[in-house]
């Protein structure tokens, strides 16, 4: 199971490529834009997750003169973030906010996200962090730095004070510009993380519609939305995801032997590792074959090379890459690609 989002993120890209004039129907491949419309018409029937919408990004991008996070951050309403938005709007102060924005995070993600956002309290700042596993969500994490950033600039009274910093787990594909013209303040690049500061000063800043009654009963819904998916399943998508992410360090690493470098970062044997994946229902070479599975579609739909792909997913050569992907699919790269 990949990483979903909510609905929201659709429509807010589909309003500000409508308002542009921007069609990718001809630009992505018909298959993306096919699903993309049909999770718009059926919303409650359909998923949509992190990987195609960032290709998606990645495909708006050559038709704006800035970031497209900027462009989509700057077009976002409450009701884009669902019940978060509401949440964070209804709150007495930023500080409130900002807690039920950690207790409930996982929400924009339909629960299937690994990295939790954490908000630190420090003597003299705050700050709003979480860990940066995926490069090629790379567009997604700014999205989400800038929409946190937007929303609180839009539910409280008064101007908000800017960030002191902002940090990036990875350099973004437009100029640095662009995003410390946005945020007021100045950008960091520090592998691993993605975080945005501000002074304590915030915390009181007090919410243009402030409303506890109404924010109680939205927490009582949130929590029953959080409360509705297994603690099983869970557990065992962030044990998934959490491999993923370590089998991804490992390929862009190159390691040989990708089980033993799994476990040394997870600090146990590799016998260990494979209890641990067997209580939740899991097994190493699954899992890989998952994640290479899912990066190779990815891949194959950004128009990059077999010898490439094969590259990187650590395949001996592109036949034996493409014998893999035809025994998970039944077809080959070329025919997929050919499909689409």
């Amino acid at each position: 199971m990949s990483v979903k989002i909510i609905i929201g993120y659709l429509r807010l890209f589909s309003r500000v490529l409508q308002q542009e004039q921007v069609d990718l129907s001809k630009v992505v491949s018909p298959e993306l834009w096919k699903d993309f419309q049909a999770c718009l018409d059926n919303p409650d029937e359909k998923d949509f997750d992190v990987e195609r919408y960032a290709s998606l990004l990645q495909a708006a991008q050559p038709h704006f003169t800035r970031p497209i996070t900027l462009v989509l951050a700057e077009h976002a309403n409450l009701q884009d973030l669902g019940l978060m938005g509401y949440l964070a709007s209804t709150s007495i102060d930023l500080q409130q906010a900002l807690q039920l924005l950690q207790r409930y995070y996982s929400l924009v993600f339909k629960q299937t996200n690994l990295e939790q956002l954490d908000v630190q309290q420090f003597p003299d700042y705050i700050q709003i962090v979480w860990s940066a596993s995926y490069r090629d969500y790379r567009e997604m994490y700014e999205l989400n730095l800038a929409l946190i950033f937007k929303i609180a600039q839009s539910i409280v009274q008064d101007a908000l004070i800017p960030p002191q910093t902002i940090q990036f787990g990875y350099a973004p594909h437009t100029a640095l510009y662009h995003f410390e013209k946005f945020y007021g303040c100045p950008i960091q690049i520090q592998q691993g993380h993605y975080a945005i500061r501000f002074s304590n000063q915030i915390l009181k800043a007090k919410s243009i519609a402030a409303d506890q009654q109404l924010n109680q009963v939205l927490s009582t819904q949130a929590q029953q939305s959080l409360n509705s998916v297994s603690s099983f399943e869970i557990q065992q998508q962030q044990f998934r995801q959490k491999i993923h992410s370590l089998i991804e360090q490992g390929l862009l690493q190159q390691e040989e032997v990708l089980q033993s470098y799994v476990a040394k970062r997870l600090h146990c044997s590799e016998r260990t590792l494979q209890r641990q994946l067997k209580a939740y229902e899991l097994n190493f070479q699954d899992v890989l074959d998952q994640y290479r599975l899912e990066q190779s579609k990815l891949y194959l739909q950004q128009g990059r090379s077999l010898s490439e792909i094969a590259e990187r997913l650590n395949y001996a050569d592109q036949s034996a890459f493409g014998r893999a992907f035809k025994r998970w699919t039944g077809v080959t790269p070329k025919q997929f690609l050919k499909s689409l």
